[in-house]
């Protein structure tokens, strides 16, 4: 069964943090949406042009098997007050789907939206203090539950490989893995 991944951007994202959750979830063929909350086109946090494939308005009535969130500022910022992104946040985390987010997005966006309630997570050095319930501060990736949270552009691979094993599988985390030569733990 085809999965699909909704990976939301909005200026001022983190470039590496959404470009690599689609890297690896295109080279293990899923579909995946990258939606932008503004114009088709945005400029990351160090000022690179992303294109989106769709607006996020074209997504709220898709079904995803994984929503995954950039950090970046003010991007994460840019997300947190996207209304649309954030319905179809709330309706995908009432269904008990997996869901992530790294960076500042585990505290600007999932904290402040009620989303982290009862949940370990982590996030960048800079914001983790605002998480309710913050996880060993040497994890780079923290698995609870249904939500997956990672610290920043430095472990954006290892948290991308990740949400990727949950949702295609090990083995297709691992041939993915070893065509990108990344040695898993």
């Amino acid at each position: 069964m085809e999965k699909r991944i909704l990976v939301p951007i909005a200026d001022g994202t983190e470039m590496v943090e959404a470009l690599s959750i689609v890297d690896v979830f295109r080279r293990a063929g899923a579909v995946v949406d990258l939606a932008s909350v503004g114009d088709l086109v945005t400029t990351s946090s160090h000022n690179v042009k992303i294109s989106a494939d769709v607006l996020i308005q074209d997504c709220i009535d898709r079904s995803y098997d994984l929503i995954a969130l950039p950090g970046g500022i003010p991007g994460a910022e840019n997300l947190r007050n996207s209304s649309t992104l954030i319905e179809i946040l709330q309706k995908h985390t009432k269904a008990e789907k997996l869901y992530g987010a790294i960076c500042a997005a585990p505290s600007v966006v999932l904290q402040h939206h009620g989303l982290l309630e009862g949940r370990k997570a982590t996030g960048h050095p800079l914001f983790v203090a605002d998480l309710s319930d913050r996880a060993d501060p040497a994890e780079k990736v923290v698995v609870d539950d249904n939500c997956i949270t990672s610290r920043g552009a430095g472990t954006a691979i290892d948290f991308s490989l990740e949400l990727l094993g949950l949702v295609m599988g090990e083995e297709k985390k691992q041939e993915v893995a070893n065509g990108m030569v990344v040695e898993l733990d």
